[in-house]
């Protein structure tokens, strides 16, 4: 079947943390973007439909309520709030369900129950004239609450996974961003990034030793993981050891 797209917008980033840790959990359900302020959904919502929106309902500048009025034909929402007098009026624009922080994953689960179910997905059309692919991103566009920072591809040495959190290294210092690995190497090209470790990612063109179970990146040690070893050796064009 379909995965529903999921749009989450709220202006915390630990609520974006928890919701998206949740959508992850449930297979018919994938996020596709994370908006801070109401204004910012708007936009995207003019530009990229989604089947759900998980709204929080206090927010800067405009409020979810008003988000609400503002989109002719909404889609599905589940409002996510830590104020329970909010919850009539939502009802009356037709909301699936109204969550209450924090939000227990089995209350989650009953929300999500009460959505239309995914489209069964449609059979394998006729071959498609070719089209030409899409162009390599030159940089990482990474969010952290309402700043985007762009880090160019060829300055990442490597990715390090930290709890809820990303570290982004590179030779001038690290960033740390509230995403997750596997996030963010679905927006890296996989002829240049590869995992080789349940916590690290690395650009091939940046490892510069294989010794034993570690790789030397950049002057830094990083581990080699043994699921992910032959992987590793198959595409890296360094020595192998």
């Amino acid at each position: 079947m379909t995965p529903l797209q999921v749009l989450i917008v709220d202006d915390e980033p630990l609520a974006h943390q928890v919701l998206q840790t949740y959508v992850e959990r449930v297979a018919h359900l994938h996020v596709a973007g994370h908006c801070y302020t109401a204004v910012e959904a708007l936009t995207f919502l003019h530009s990229q439909p989604v089947d759900v929106v998980l709204l929080d309902v206090q927010m800067p500048e405009m409020s979810g309520l008003e988000l609400l009025r503002a989109l002719p034909h909404a889609p599905h929402v589940i409002l996510t709030t830590a104020f329970s007098e909010f919850a009539l009026e939502g009802y009356e624009y037709g909301v699936v369900d109204y969550l209450l922080k924090p939000i227990p994953f089995p209350r989650f689960l009953k929300a999500i129950a009460r959505l239309p179910a995914p489209a069964p997905a449609l059979a394998a059309a006729p071959p498609s004239p070719a089209v030409p692919a899409p162009a390599t991103p030159a940089a990482l566009l990474l969010r952290d609450g309402p700043t985007t920072h762009r880090i160019p591809l060829a300055d990442i040495l490597y990715l390090e996974a930290y709890g809820n959190y990303v570290k982004v290294h590179t030779p001038t210092g690290r960033l740390v961003v509230p995403d997750t690995l596997r996030r963010l190497l679905s927006e890296l090209p996989s002829a240049r990034f590869m995992r080789v470790h349940k916590s690290f990612v690395v650009p091939l063109e940046r490892v510069e030793q294989l010794q034993g179970n570690q790789l030397t990146v950049g002057g830094a040690l990083v581990p080699l993981g043994a699921a992910f070893r032959q992987e590793f050796l198959r595409h890296w064009q360094g020595p192998a050891a």
